[in-house]
């Protein structure tokens, strides 16, 4: 979407909490997702996509319509929002970092640290009770009497259970061989269960002395231990172990009704059970835990809320992925990217990018939606340079050490996929005038492999040894028989038929920060500090400084050279250019939307603008104003 000062946004917002990272909570209206990841919350309307961003979020609940959190900038304050809106309700000191929150009837409680305690804020009043050690999970009751906090004491854990309106610890329960990991309060008061390790524990409230009853166990060794799905409307307990099994068992005396296998998370939504398991989400029967319903994802799920009939899982992939009852297909909020962008490639009008999500989508500038998206990578998540080039419509990408090829005109699966390559795939470039693409893989910093494939079929035609591929790319002018293999402090000058070494440049870089002019005239240092960033230009044929050391504004993310000689940075509220030959700042332009630490900034063809990305999956296209000298081969 266009943005003020004709900055263009790229992507939806609807899934920027990175769902892989974040967790879904709900609204009670049936249509709000309140997804809190990255240091954020976004509360996001299910039905049309529509989001609203919140403050930094360390921590948040939700109860009706309020929504409690503390935010990154203030985490020993209690604040309270309000639906739909998030509009400022209250606000309490909590007497510490606060770690978690929790909700129930009017009352708000918190777990902080240094040092260990449970704050509790009832009608507007804050009281503070000292714990024995750690506070690992939280709950309040329904009706808001109790709060019952499971601890960490190391090799064991407790839960106390805590009597609201007194502030007193009403019962101490023992019994956990392990760290408590979650905790429950039944419906009516009388049962708290808690998970701890491979066990799930029970103490029953209407004894003077609780004694704990071992309510399960998990079948198979998991090191996610188990952990505690809810209370059905008939009070049966669903537990579950994340990569072995989900059960019913009797919170009283333990005895299963049902136990089958589970990959993931599970969720009692009313008298609704769903689990999942790799890519399904399955909806269970509670009387017998057989599926009534599977609907199937492309990513695994990780995480489950629900909104009204509809539950809303997130996964790898990262967006928020909507499970209707009755349906078969699986929609998905937002389009574009959800985790950092890791590859730009452009031609013409159109530009195509591969992110840490394991996308790849193919943009027309000025056009916020993808006209094409797809994913590709079989392990999304994991951070790395993805190779990628666009020629027309065919996309090539690189999945570690293959080489992907796609039909943009169509959303079926890779066209053609390569074998297995010696590294994994990080530069490529299609020559069309000979109907063939090479590929550049890495194999660690200065060992790589270069691969002449045939464009269609990707069968390899010729590969050589490369003496450097690590964070490089081509550049090629059709027609040539020699390709340019490019890294920000030089430059190897390959013949394309047999990959022979014929020329080159390569400043002696001891960092990645280090950038030379085009014309190999100048090279700059860029040395980051605590809260400034030092910049360091030498002249390279003399072997000397430029110019003293220039100290700038912290810089944030990856910067780019301009064709002209303009190192371009980003900072917290500008991207500015730099001047390396006079050593001075030759354009600042502000934003609004700040680049982040996993910032890639790339100039446009034409390089009438800067495209930004961030860790959140987000691209801005910031224009720079005509007639800046170095910028636009002036």
């Amino acid at each position: 979407m266009t943005e003020g000062n004709g900055v263009i946004g790229y992507g939806s917002a609807a899934f920027r909490s990175s769902g892989g990272m974040g967790r879904p909570a709900a609204g009670t209206d049936g249509r709000t997702i309140l997804n809190v990841g990255y240091g954020r919350l976004d509360l996001i309307d299910a039905t049309t996509g529509e989001v609203t961003a919140g403050p930094p979020a360390r921590t948040v609940a939700v109860h009706g319509d309020v929504v409690a959190m503390a935010t990154v900038d203030r985490p020993e304050t209690i604040v309270l929002l309000g639906l739909p809106g998030l509009t400022p309700v209250d606000e309490f000191g909590a007497g510490g970092p606060v770690s978690r929150i929790a909700l129930g009837g009017a009352t708000v409680a918190a777990l902080t640290a240094e040092p260990h305690a449970l704050a509790l804020v009832v009608d507007g009043v804050t009281r503070r009770i000292d714990l024995p050690a750690k506070g690992t999970d939280l709950v309040v009751s329904a009706d808001g009497t109790l709060a019952v906090v499971g601890t960490d004491k190391g090799r064991s854990g407790n839960v106390l259970v805590v009597d609201v309106a007194s502030g007193t610890v009403r019962h101490t329960l023992t019994g956990p061989r392990a760290p408590v990991t979650a905790v429950l309060i039944s419906a009516g008061n009388d049962m708290i269960v808690a998970a701890a390790g491979p066990r799930v524990f029970g103490w029953r409230l209407d004894t003077a002395k609780p004694k704990a009853t071992a309510l399960w166990v998990t079948p198979e060794k998991t090191d996610r231990g188990t952990s505690l799905a809810g209370f059905t409307p008939s009070g049966r307990l669903i537990v579950v172990a994340e990569q072995a099994a989900i059960a019913s068992v009797d919170p009283v005396t333990g005895a299963a009704d049902w136990q089958i296998p589970a990959y993931g998370p599970a969720l009692v939504h009313g008298d609704r059970i769903l689990s999942s398991r790799f890519h399904d989400c399955r909806e269970l029967d509670p009387a017998t835990g057989a599926v009534v319903h599977t609907w199937t994802h492309r990513g695994y799920v990780n995480a489950l809320s629900a909104v009204g009939d509809t539950i809303v899982g997130s996964g790898r992939d990262s967006r928020p992925m909507l499970f209707r009852r009755g349906a078969t297909g699986v929609p998905e909020l937002g389009d574009g990217h959800s985790r950092p962008v890791l590859g730009v490639a452009f031609d013409g009008d159109r530009f195509a990018t591969t992110s840490a999500d394991g996308r790849a989508c193919v943009w027309r500038r000025g056009d916020p939606s993808p006209l094409f998206s797809t994913l590709f990578a079989d392990m999304p998540g994991i951070a790395r340079q993805h190779g990628v080039a666009l020629d027309g419509d065919t996309l090539f990408v690189g999945d570690r050490d293959r080489l992907l090829r796609f039909d943009t005109t169509r959303e079926a699966g890779p066209a053609a996929r390569s074998e297995p390559l010696d590294g994994d795939v990080i530069a490529v470039v299609a020559l069309p005038d000979r109907g063939e693409v090479l590929a550049a893989c890495s194999k660690g910093y200065r060992n790589g492999m270069l691969y002449r494939l045939d464009a269609r079929t990707l069968e390899v035609r010729a590969k050589a040894k490369a003496a450097r591929t690590f964070r490089a790319w081509f550049a090629y002018t059709p027609g040539s028989a020699t390709v340019d293999l490019r890294w920000e402090s030089g430059f190897r000058n390959h013949e394309i038929k047999r990959f022979k070494d014929v020329g080159g440049y390569e400043y002696p870089a001891p960092r990645p920060a280090v950038y030379i002019t085009p014309d190999h005239a100048l090279v700059v240092h860029v040395d980051n500090h605590r809260d400034s960033t030092t910049l360091r230009i030498s002249d390279i044929a003399a072997r000397a400084r430029r110019h003293e050391d220039i100290v700038i504004p912290l810089v944030r993310g990856e910067s780019c050279m301009s064709s002209g000689g303009l190192l371009t940075t980003g900072h917290a509220d500008a991207i500015r250019l730099w001047d390396l030959r006079a050593g001075t700042l030759a354009h600042e332009v502000p934003v609004d939307t700040a680049p982040d630490w996993s910032s890639v900034l790339r100039w446009t063809p034409g390089e009438t603008s800067i495209l930004i990305t961030q860790a959140s999956g987000g691209m801005w296209e910031v224009p720079v104003p005509a007639g800046i000298p170095g910028a636009g081969g002036e």
